[in-house]
């Protein structure tokens, strides 16, 4: 016992203190990923969910029950609640950022929450690195540091990194139990599966997990069935009364209405506008495709594949628990959401720490064995390709999403100079992009691409041709609905007819503006930031913007 309790220390902390200040330098330059441009959009904030749950922040007050009960879709209300709590705390910051609006500071305090979750998951996925290799912490480190996903989720004020933190400190603390046998550590675990299950109530499936472990440790003998059972009934009752008292918008009506609407959507039996692009998708294939080489970057998405059988294997062959928990969780978090119709980018985030433990682990393993063969030149040359290649990536997207010009006020800037105000402009429902250009043109028409192949009396080729004739400009705010048209001819015909003679410059419009693409764009999206991955990766943060003129010579 002595030794596990050694084990454990040396595992939780930094022992050498060039350990430490590597580990400190890296943190700074996480932090600073993560915290840099927080108010990015201000003062229009594009992302929709974001917005619906600021919505709720600013409309709570902790002085009535009622504020307690509040939600957002299908989510638990514990993030909002947080939000809520700081919210309600007197301090000078926000006079001087010169914020004065509820719903701003809302915002701001969910992208801070974001972030700060996001810094705090490092330290854990190092942790739980450690119990492999000190080589293993530090790789799933770097590649922690520089993903992508935690980036993008760090500056959206969103619960899926707090539930990609819950979910990770679980694994950590059921890897503790499983070393020391101690039963806080399991109970601690549970404490973290409420949590996330109060932000999201599906996580309520990782409880399997503690269960799994106690039943492997009455197989091994070292605990009594009558124990385990007692422990189990136990675990079942306080998962369940801590994630209702954590999410007290559970217990609600408007909970229950907003799961069945929510369920109707990611299954595909109820249709809705915002959900159109997934027609036809396959499930895992389109995540590797489509999702992880966005968030995680395509070599590790590669790397990964191999290095899960290989885990696997390995866990069966020598019985290791631990890799056999971690694959574990990747797959309890992955299939589920994986199989769904709705299959959005954010459902794949709290994947991504059981992704890099196991690229990290496998990466080692090949490292040792070359190691062994004496390819020193290949070891170190494989090594720097696979954190080079992990860090142009994470800063590319940095620098695409939160260091230029956002791209809506980068397409506005430009209509100003090139659009007379008084002219009409033909533009997309739905999308919150528009919205920057209101303020300087008042002659906008909003209309529904959506339903032009929906059998809809109100929009049709015809009427679409009539809009077009009295239309002097077409903005596109994203690529949401040309995607999916340009793609699925034979499910969006009238839509695709549009948008290829639109893009054909066939319709009497010509191009005249198109959100440009740099270099760190270009590898950001792999050389196409309109069709590389599922939507919802960049059409929120950095969407490109379209702008046609009529032609008058036609």
């Amino acid at each position: 016992m002595q030794n596990s309790t050694r084990r454990i220390i040396s595992i939780c902390l930094f022992t050498e203190k060039h350990t430490l200040f590597f580990i400190t330098i890296l943190m700074l330059v996480s932090a600073f990923f993560r915290f840099y441009n927080l108010n990015w959009g201000s003062p229009f904030y594009f992302h929709p969910d974001e917005r619906n749950i600021a919505g709720v922040v600013a409309s709570s007050s902790f002085t009535t029950i009622s504020s307690f009960l509040k939600g957002t879709f299908a989510y638990g209300n514990f993030p909002i609640l947080l939000a809520s709590l700081i919210k309600s705390i007197p301090t000078p910051f926000w006079g001087f950022a010169g914020i004065s609006d509820s719903f701003a500071e809302s915002i701001l305090i969910l992208r801070f929450l974001s972030a700060f979750f996001s810094i705090l998951l490092l330290p854990v996925i190092f942790f739980c690195g450690k119990f492999w290799s000190k080589k293993t912490a530090f790789l799933a480190l770097l590649f922690s540091i520089f993903s992508v996903g935690f980036i993008q989720q760090a500056h959206f004020g969103t619960f899926d990194g707090f539930i990609s933190f819950c979910s990770l400190t679980v694994f950590f603390l059921l890897l503790l139990f499983m070393q020391s046998k101690k039963i806080y550590f399991y109970y601690l675990a549970l404490l973290f599966i409420s949590l996330g299950a109060a932000s999201k109530i599906t996580l309520l499936i990782l409880v399997a997990f503690p269960i799994i472990i106690l039943l492997l440790e009455v197989k091994k003998k070292s605990l009594s069935w009558l124990k385990a059972l007692r422990h189990i009934v136990v675990s079942l009752l306080l998962v369940s009364a801590l994630t209702a008292l954590f999410s007290p918008y559970y217990i609600t009506t408007d909970f229950k209405n907003g799961l069945l609407n929510e369920r109707g959507i990611v299954t595909g039996t109820t249709q809705v506008f915002y959900t159109q692009s997934f027609t036809g998708t396959k499930a895992v294939i389109f995540q590797f495709f489509s999702i992880f080489p966005f968030l995680a970057n395509p070599l590790l998405t590669v790397i990964f594949i191999p290095s899960f059988f290989y885990l696997v294997f390995i866990g069966i062959k020598t019985r290791d628990t631990g890799s056999l928990l971690l694959c574990g969780f990747f797959l309890i978090l992955f299939l589920p959401q994986a199989f769904l119709y709705a299959k959005w980018t954010r459902y794949m985030v709290p994947t991504l720490p059981f992704m890099y433990l196991i690229c990290a682990i496998a990466s080692v393993d090949f490292w040792v064995f070359l190691s062994k063969r004496r390819r020193i030149f290949i070891k170190f040359l494989l090594l720097s390709i696979l954190i080079g290649v992990n860090s142009i990536f994470g800063i590319s997207y940095f620098i695409t999403a939160f260091v230029q010009e956002d791209t809506r006020i980068a397409a506005k800037n430009f209509s100003k100079q090139h659009i007379p105000p008084n002219l009409s402009i033909l533009s997309e429902v739905y999308d919150l992009g528009i919205t920057p250009f209101n303020g300087s043109f008042h002659n906008i028409t909003l209309y529904n691409f959506y339903d032009l192949d929906n059998s809809s009396p109100q929009y049709t080729p015809q009427t679409l041709a009539e809009q077009l004739a009295v239309s002097d400009y077409i903005i596109l705010p994203s690529q949401r609905i040309l995607k999916a048209r340009l793609q699925e001819a034979q499910i969006y015909p009238n839509g695709h007819d549009f948008y290829s003679a639109l893009f054909a410059q066939t319709n009497g419009f010509q191009k005249i503006y198109e959100t440009p693409c740099d270099i760190f764009c270009k590898i950001t999206y792999l050389n196409n930031p309109v069709f590389s991955f599922e939507e919802t990766a960049n059409v929120f943060d950095r969407p490109t913007v379209f702008i046609f003129k009529k032609n008058e010579n036609l």
